[in-house]
């Protein structure tokens, strides 16, 4: 009964939430083609021929002998291949946040590039600390392009593992064909992408998702003390990784505390679980006291906390325009140097735009923003401002003609086509994930639902944000394909 509660509880607001993102998605679609080249036209002809060829094997019942096991094999050894490919063809300059943190991590003096941008957002810190400790142990290069390409290689086997452990998750908590999906589904929208050549938190939010995942679900789920101990302790480092990777990323503990404390029978419970789950919260909140202290005492980089923006920095920016990154916004607040009026100033911006609005403005402004957020299948790839400039120019490798178009940080019409149907099916299946009420599905729903609402209140306006969530829709399409496939067996 709680669980059919939480389900329909969810579903009010995720069925709406992917609706208008597929409606979104449709339309990105249509620009696509209608501006697609010749190769993308060419593109569609040959999906739609196979797609008639699968449908006439259907009909017919025609069906071939493959060794899985073999065709597994050979998949890893093409993805691999050709990550490694884009990490020598694809990698390049960034002159965004990555820009500054790569740069300040090998100690290098950029104009424009002050120690300023790390108390502004004293989130990176985590991840300068890390790409500064690899650049000491790899020498201390002088080359951009060696510690880029390290990071870059780093970001591919945390993301191949983070698929890898969706597979996982998907089979040991569903079944094999919901695993299946999940995986080819991320495979083909993020691990044949360049999107790993970044050295950004993009990638390592994804892959702390889903270790996240597996970690609570053991926890939860164990019967013998030790294990639960053991597994508290590791669900609690992650989601102390996860909140100084990125804080968004305290949904996924918050979608599963929802979903265990429905889930679980209060009478049951004894002082051995209250301990376990004291052990959990107590780990990220050492982690992130130990980072704090550390922030304030080290000889590298001190940050000055007056200087962070507040959550209603984020908030204001979120309801201007796209609800994306405004520079205007940025340096109004970082104008004002008391921490408290900083707050009290974007609060009262927050409100203005709010007003001006009005309610229903307000909603037709939320779902605008929710397509912006969610509707392209490419993630936004080129989004940013100064985006990626590849190390070497080589306009007629197959990696810049995919990937860099024209000579700018832009997919090939033919592979945005291919990824934005994908992505419209992503979304389309996700929704008949509706019925599902299993402890893996409903976590996938709330933490969906959580980081949407998320995306909607604060900074927002692109989709490169859904990758940190991108784990919990993969797993709903998973679960809605079987169910599809459930209608017509």
């Amino acid at each position: 009964m709680q669980k059919r509660f939480l389900n329909t509880l969810a579903n009010i607001f995720l069925i709406p939430l992917l609706f208008i993102s597929l409606l979104g998605a449709a339309s990105v679609m249509i620009n696509d083609m209608t501006g697609a080249s010749k190769s993308g036209i060419i593109l569609i002809d040959v999906l739609f021929v196979i797609g008639i060829i699968l449908l006439i094997f259907h009909k017919q019942k025609i069906s071939f002998t493959i060794n899985k096991r073999i065709v597994g094999y050979v998949i890893i050894i093409i993805l691999l291949a050709w990550q490694t490919y884009l990490l020598l063809n694809v990698a390049g300059v960034t002159g965004w946040d990555p820009g500054r943190i790569i740069y300040k991590a090998m100690e290098m003096k950029v104009a424009g590039y002050e120690d300023n941008y790390f108390s502004i957002y004293p989130n990176t810190f985590l991840l300068l600390m890390v790409e500064h400790i690899i650049w000491k142990v790899v020498g201390h290069p002088e080359s951009l392009r060696i510690l880029t390409s390290i990071l870059a290689a780093f970001n591919y086997v945390l993301l191949d593992l983070g698929l890898l452990n969706l597979f996982y998750i998907g089979k040991k908590y569903l079944n094999r064909k919901v695993a299946i999906i999940a995986l080819l589904l991320g495979i083909i929208l993020l691990g044949m992408t360049p999107w790993a050549v970044i050295p950004y938190s993009d990638i390592p939010a994804f892959a702390l998702d889903s270790f996240s995942i597996t970690a609570l679900l053991k926890f939860y789920s164990a019967s013998l003390m030790k294990s639960k101990y053991c597994y508290a302790m590791l669900s609690g480092f992650l989601i102390g990784l996860d909140y100084l990777i990125k804080p968004s990323l305290v949904i996924i503990i918050i979608a599963f505390a929802i979903v265990a404390l429905a889930s679980t029978n209060l009478h049951k419970i004894r002082w051995q679980h209250l301990g376990a789950l004291v052990l959990l919260l107590a780990v990220p909140a050492l982690m992130l006291t130990g980072t704090s202290i550390y922030q304030q005492n080290n000889s590298y980089i001190k940050l000055e906390r007056n200087k962070a923006m507040p959550m209603m920095h984020f908030a204001a920016m979120g309801v201007n325009g796209s609800g994306g990154f405004m520079a205007s916004d940025v340096l109004r607040d970082v104008s004002v140097k008391n921490p408290a009026e900083k707050r009290k100033v974007a609060t009262e911006v927050w409100k203005k735009r709010v007003m001006k609005m009005g309610w229903t403005g307000y909603q037709a402004f939320l779902i605008k923003k929710q397509v912006a957020n969610t509707a392209d299948g490419t993630f936004a790839w080129g989004g940013e401002g100064n985006f990626l400039r590849p190390f070497k120019k080589l306009p007629n490798t197959l990696g810049q003609r995919l990937f860099y178009a024209q000579n700018t940080p832009s997919y090939n019409s033919a592979v945005k086509i291919l990824l934005q149907l994908l992505w419209m099916g992503t979304l389309f299946t996700a929704l008949f994930a509706a019925g599902d009420t299993s402890f893996v599905g409903l976590m996938a729903k709330y933490a969906t639902v959580g980081f949407c609402l998320f995306l909607l209140l604060f900074e927002g306006g692109r989709s490169r944000y859904v990758i940190q969530f991108l784990p919990f829709i993969l797993l709903l399409a998973g679960i809605g394909t079987q169910r599809i496939r459930g209608f017509f067996a």
